[in-house]
């Protein structure tokens, strides 16, 4: 009991730190994070307020705390990654920044039109064309490309991780009531059953395809987490729960970005296996020892998600949707 009260309070004092780096790294005026340097970025500036955020008591947050976000908004309503230029729009950024949103009480206008790009947003599988070039041809790589979900950028073909994370935003979004109808059950059928067709055999996800030339591919810590996230509602299904045993078998993960993301992802199953209370206990105190190593936590978006990990139970986790 007493090391339980220890690593409790050696996890609240990483987080107190973690929350005073943010604040510290805060661009000037309009405000807003970077990666690591003086250009906005709409990761870490996303994740930044979350985590500042996640302890307030407040139902929404004041709009001049949401502006740098919202500076960087195009006309469709999507983010770019980095900066408020002409730089393309990123569908992980936008994902990410419209999930930030909804949890921070923005108004559902500043939302409605990145929901409905997400929505109506096709990758290059969706392609009749492309789909005969992947059938017929390009053979290298074995997935269906019926079965797609979102890309990086446009007019590229859909990639686990933005997927993983537009799943989670619209699935919120629909809750909150923002959006209904047979297009988005369509889509979110569709980046669904994309990432189960990617899954790694043996459980897991990589970054984009299981099994390339014939050899399959090794699960990475933070796809198959972001993934799981998005999946919780599919509990039920083996890799679902094959994918969710390997990655508690990874809490010795040398990485602090990865040990958030797989924390902040196996929380939202904790009700759901007895194996998983026990292995975020020891992932914290792990995640709480790796970022006093300052070579960690030197990129922002890494500090963010560490503070979120190590928030105490009852807070929210940005990256659960609860039915």
């Amino acid at each position: 009991m007493i090391r339980s009260f220890a690593a409790l309070e050696r996890q609240r004092l990483a987080r107190c730190r973690l929350l005073a780096e943010l604040r510290y790294r805060r661009l000037p005026h309009p405000g807003g994070w970077s990666h690591c340097g003086v250009q906005l970025g709409t990761e870490p500036t996303s994740l930044s307020l979350l985590a500042l955020h996640s302890s307030s008591s407040a139902s929404t947050v004041p709009r001049r705390e949401l502006e740098p976000l919202l500076d960087c908004q195009r006309p469709n309503g999507l983010w770019p990654a980095v900066g408020n230029g002409t730089a393309s729009v990123s569908f992980w950024a936008s994902a990410i920044a419209v999930n930030t949103l909804m949890i921070l009480g923005a108004a559902p206008e500043t939302v409605a039109g990145a929901i409905d790009s997400l929505v109506n947003c096709r990758p290059l599988e969706a392609s009749w064309l492309v789909r005969l070039k992947f059938r017929l041809s390009d053979r290298q790589v074995r997935f269906d490309p019926t079965k797609y979900g979102w890309a990086w950028v446009p007019d590229t073909v859909s990639w686990v991780v933005p997927t993983s994370m537009a799943l989670i935003a619209l699935e919120r979004a629909k809750r909150q009531g923002l959006i209904r109808g047979r297009e988005l059950q369509k889509r979110l059928r569709l980046g669904v059953e994309m990432l189960l067709d990617r899954a790694c055999p043996g459980g897991g996800w990589n970054a984009g395809n299981a099994v390339v030339y014939g050899v399959p591919l090794c699960p990475h810590i933070d796809a198959t987490a972001i993934a799981l996230a998005a999946l919780r509602f599919h509990h039920s299904l083996p890799i679902v729960r094959d994918s969710l045993t390997w990655i508690l078998n990874r809490i010795d993960c040398p990485s602090a970005y990865s040990l958030a993301w797989l924390i902040l992802s196996a929380a939202a199953y904790k009700d759901l296996r007895s194996d998983v209370s026990p292995a975020l206990d020891m992932a914290r105190e792990r995640l709480a020892t790796l970022v006093d190593d300052s070579r960690e936590v030197r990129d922002t978006s890494t500090i963010a998600l560490a503070a979120l990990a190590l928030e105490p139970e009852t807070a929210i986790n940005p990256f659960e949707v609860k039915m």
